[in-house]
């Protein structure tokens, strides 16, 4: 049933929801399409890949670039941002409007890590706009409509699951081979992006994941280190220099900032 509603509604939902209308004003906010999806999911005539690739691959992406754009331009007062935000936050993840049916849409995106860092993002682009900080919103400009939509956030999440299945088969090994766990006087030691996330607070730089469909690189996600794409492999720290990623050095890349 899943692979019919793949080939047939989804498509069609996604076409609609391409042409949805986001709206500062929540009053003004049509709703239907979002429901209606919402309705299809928890009926169990959705599978779950296909219900999360259309909300990050045609809602979340024109609702990012709604967001950026009124807090570019800065024709709207905070508290209409304020109202733009939590409505779109209580329609994605509000509990009280979880489906009885056993299957709730508002937890299967709670639980989701792309859909979070939309919201994440929303977050450090109203933090950026009320300090200021036009270098920083820039930055976070959401991607084009033609860098994500449906197809591309559902191909995007199977290479995401191919890869994630490979790590943990990697770890899985490692854990057999190794008699104990590691530690240091009692903790647990740091992971590396603790200690990168460490670093730029020290040197008052930003450090928050990447939104939108471009926000992993083989299956690991994207940091903003100040105004640079970072991500880590192995305990190395990448950064996108032009068109290619290349390791880098923390000191060097917090001379670059």
């Amino acid at each position: 049933m899943f692979e019919m509603t793949s080939n047939t509604i989804s498509p069609r939902f996604a076409r609609s929801l391409a042409q949805m209308t986001i709206c500062i004003d929540p009053a003004a906010q049509n709703w239907e399409h979002l429901h209606i999806l919402f309705e299809c999911y928890e009926s169990g005539v959705m599978s779950t890949d296909d219900f999360v690739a259309l909300i990050d691959g045609e809602v979340l992406p024109a609702w990012a670039r709604t967001l950026h754009v009124a807090l570019q331009q800065g024709e709207h007062g905070m508290k209409d941002v304020k109202k733009f935000y939590l409505a779109w936050r209580d329609q994605m993840f509000d509990p009280s409007r979880a489906s009885k049916s056993g299957r709730s849409a508002q937890l299967t995106l709670r639980l989701d890590a792309t859909v979070c860092r939309y919201f994440y993002g929303g977050l450090i682009m109203i933090q950026a706009a009320v300090e200021s900080k036009k270098t920083l919103l820039e930055s976070l400009r959401p991607p084009s409509p033609t860098e994500c939509n449906y197809r591309i956030s559902l191909m995007l999440r199977s290479k995401e699951r191919t890869s994630q299945n490979k790590d943990r088969q990697r770890e899985d090994v490692t854990i057999r081979a190794q008699p104990k766990s590691s530690h240091h006087g009692g903790r647990i030691a740091a992971s590396f992006q603790d200690v990168v996330e460490e670093f730029a607070n020290q040197h008052d730089i930003s450090f928050h994941p990447k939104t939108g469909s471009n926000s992993m690189k083989d299956g690991k996600p994207i940091f903003m280190f100040g105004d640079h794409p970072v991500y880590i492999d192995k305990n190395v720290l990448f950064s996108l220099r032009g068109a290619n990623w290349q390791p880098i050095s923390l000191e060097h890349l917090a001379q670059s900032c």
